[in-house]
């Protein structure tokens, strides 16, 4: 809604209203019935009781009663038909106010349109250079970003060369350090081996000269040993044969005859046979009854001696 409308329809309102209430004030009270003043009645019986100077006094208070009432009455139309008057010269002022406004407002329509129009304009050409302005910043920040992004672009390549370039020199550096490295390890691996190898070649000849001297102690030992085993044997050979002569029977026949045997004994001396090898027949049998009849031998209890004395082969010669 217009400021112009506005105020007209303000003032319209307002003298509807005050039209309404001036209609209201003149018809109040205004068609109220006369009411008479009631008149008590006299009875026939009554009259005679009244006298004339009372009847005369309530005949003056009635008549005085329709005079003040007919007064009050004359008052209260005149005062309407004054605010009657008054009420019909408001809304003549108010017609005319109404006339003014409607003509004011009318003026300030005209106005308001005017400016509303001078505004539209203003306000078509602020969003021309608005949109004008908006047109150049955006130009401006394309601009700019381009050229944010070309700086940018230019730096990345900048960055990537110098990188690639770094990286270069790192690869570079870093071969030739392996290179080094690979020299220096094949160099210490050369000396080490070189080391090793001399260091075998000394422990060969450590081993070899411990294992000759372990060698001829072994031997010098294996000597005594075998020398002692030898000495056992002869001992116990000759404890077996004893033992066989003790069994043995013989007779004159048998004078410089001889048989050889061969025993086998168990760790415990116990014969597990024997075989006749050769010679006299009479005195190979006498020999073998002799050998099964011991049942058991003299034997060593050291291992290496025994070994000597477990399969053992034996001239027996008869003792006559």
């Amino acid at each position: 809604m217009q400021v112009g409308e506005y105020i007209i329809h303000i003032i319209k309102s307002f003298g509807v209203h005050i039209f309404f209430g001036v209609i209201l004030a003149l018809s109040f009270n205004f068609t109220a019935p006369e009411k008479e003043p009631e008149v008590p009645e006299i009875s026939a019986i009554d009259a005679v009781v009244i006298d004339q100077a009372s009847l005369d006094k309530q005949v003056s208070k009635i008549k005085q009663q329709k005079l003040d009432a007919k007064a009050a009455e004359e008052k209260r139309v005149k005062d309407l038909e004054v605010r009657a008057e008054e009420a019909k010269r408001n809304l003549q002022k108010l017609e005319k106010q109404k006339t003014n406004s409607e003509r004011a407002a009318a003026d300030a329509k005209k106005k308001a349109a005017e400016e509303k129009k001078k505004a539209l304009a203003e306000k078509r050409k602020a969003e021309n250079a608005t949109q004008e302005r908006i047109k150049r910043e955006k130009e401006a920040d394309k601009a700019q970003k381009e050229a944010l992004a070309a700086k940018r672009n230019k730096e990345a390549q900048e960055k990537a060369a110098e990188d690639a370039k770094k990286k270069k020199e790192a690869e570079q550096k870093a071969l030739k350090e392996a290179e080094a490295e690979r020299i220096r390890k094949e160099e210490e691996a050369k000396r080490k081996k070189e080391q090793e190898i001399q260091e075998a070649k000394e422990q060969a000849i450590r081993e070899k000269m411990m294992q000759e001297q372990l060698a001829q102690e072994q031997s010098a030992r294996n000597k005594i040993r075998q020398k002692y085993v030898l000495t056992e044997k002869e001992k116990y050979t000759a404890l077996i044969m004893g033992r066989i002569q003790q069994y043995l029977i013989v007779d004159d026949s048998m004078k410089g005859q001889s048989c050889s045997l061969n025993i086998k004994l168990a760790f415990s001396g116990l014969v597990t046979s024997v075989n006749i090898i050769s010679g006299d027949n009479k005195v190979c049998k006498a020999a073998e009854r002799a050998v099964l009849k011991a049942e058991t031998l003299p034997v060593s209890k050291e291992p290496d001696v025994y070994q000597e004395l477990k399969d053992i082969s034996l001239k027996v010669e008869p003792k006559l």
